[in-house]
Formats: C-alpha cells, structure tokens, sequence
C-alpha cells in the first residue's frame, strides 16, 4: 500500500509539474515573462535543490533558445555586454547561496522573489533614465540578476527593471533580455556542473519536462492571437500570486 500510494503521488507530482512547465513557457511567450519565475520556485516542490534550479536553467535554455532567433536582430550590445559581465561577479554568489542556504529557506526567498516580482511589475514600472544612471542601473542589475539565476534561476525580473529603467524601449528590452538569458544560464549551469555535478535526476526531469516546454511555446502564439495584453498579464500575475502565495506556505511548513 505505501508503495501503491508513493506511485500515485510521484505520478501527481509530475503531472503537476508538466502543467506548470507548460503555463509558465506559454506565459513566457505571450508576455515575455513567466517561465523563468515559474520554473525554479514550483521544481522545489517536488525535487531537491540542486536538481531543481539546474532543471530549470535546462528547460530555460531550451525555451529562450526556440524564441531568441527572431529577435535577434533587435539585441543591444551594450546592454547585454554590461548585464552579462556583472552577472558574472554575482553568479558564484547566488551559488554560494544555494549551497549555504537550506531548502525551506530557498522556498522562501522564492516565494519573496516572487511576490515581489508581482508587486514591482503592477505597481512600480521602471523609473526615468539618465546619462548617470542608466549605465549603473544595468550593472547593479546585471550582478543582482546573476546572483538570482545562480541560486533560484531566475535572472529575469531584475534584468528587465534595470533594462527598462535605462532608457531601452520595450522591444529592444525583450530581444536583449534574450540574449542575456542565454548567456547567465550557460554560465550559471557551467558553473552548477564545476560544484555540484549534474545528477541522473536533472537528466532524467530535464528530458521528461522538455516537452512540456515545447506545447507551452505552442499555447504561448495561440494564446496572443485570441486574449488581450491585458487579460494576459492578469493571467500571469494570478499565477504568479498563487505560486509565490503557495511557495510560501510550503517554506513556513517545512520551517516549522
């Protein structure tokens, strides 16, 4: 009976994990932000912390690989030079962070990276930009967003404020947030590979999960032909409510 009840919730489990894999990447596509928040913090569930994060650097990679060639010509080098230099001095940081810190508390700051992700994107966009600030916004940003992806995989949030707050407009922003993505993840699953090794579970999640990547990409155009701008980023902060919400609850549990 015990084992009969470990198969049916090992089986929820992963159900539960597909789905959520294939709303954050349809939510990814749509509005350009989802996955990346979605990803890490809901593998946390289920998986240990290391096989979790590196998971989701995987299905990251597969998905910003799939988008980045039609925006690729947009990319602004500057900017992805900045951002992706300073995400190098903050990569071994969040690193050192997910090796210090133990799983309830990563639940955590997911859970807080989160909910302050919904509160930055509602209500506070990004400020003005000026000659001054603008370059040192993307540094700070960069090594902010390096030390996110190292420990939660989630370079995304931070990115996009410091990007928006220098003065890129939106296109730019995401066509260069792209691109950024593909360098923090590589460096940030080099590095993850260098420390920690990869084990079987990663490949085996990394090769099941694919998939759910790639019908997310599909509902992602599907879903921008027939629901508004608005109703999608109701959407997305819904969900990103409920996770974080959820992450939450699940830390102060295991906590206590």
């Amino acid at each position: 009976m015990p084992e009969f009840t470990s198969q049916i919730m090992s089986i929820t489990g992963l159900g539960l994990m597909f789905g959520l894999i294939v709303l954050g990447s349809a939510l990814q596509v749509a509005t350009g932000v989802g996955l990346g928040l979605i990803a890490g913090p809901s593998l946390l569930y289920f998986l240990d912390t290391i096989s979790a994060v590196q998971t989701a650097i995987v299905l990251n990679l597969i998905l910003t690989l799939f988008l980045l060639p039609a925006e690729v010509k947009l990319v602004s080098r500057k900017p992805l030079l900045n951002l992706s230099f300073w995400a190098c001095l903050g990569l071994p940081f969040g690193l050192g962070l997910l090796f210090l810190l133990e799983a309830s508390t990563l639940k955590l700051l997911g859970a807080t990276v989160i909910l302050l992700s919904v509160i930055q994107l509602k209500f506070f966009p990004a400020g003005q930009a000026n000659a001054t600030t603008g370059p040192w916004l993307v540094r700070l940003g960069g090594g902010v967003s390096g030390a996110m992806t190292g420990a939660l995989a989630i370079p995304g949030p931070v990115a996009l404020w410091a990007l928006l707050s220098s003065g890129t407009d939106a296109l730019t922003t995401r066509a260069t947030l792209r691109a950024y993505f593909i360098v923090a993840y590589t460096l940030a699953f080099g590095l993850h590979l260098g420390f920690a090794g990869k084990g079987a579970e990663t490949w085996m999640m990394s090769a099941v999960l694919a998939p759910a990547v790639i019908g997310g990409i599909a509902v992602g155009f599907f879903g921008r032909r027939f629901l508004t701008p608005s109703h999608l980023r109701r959407l997305l902060e819904i969900v990103l409510v409920t996770m974080g919400v959820s992450l939450l609850i699940k830390g102060i549990l295991d906590v206590l």
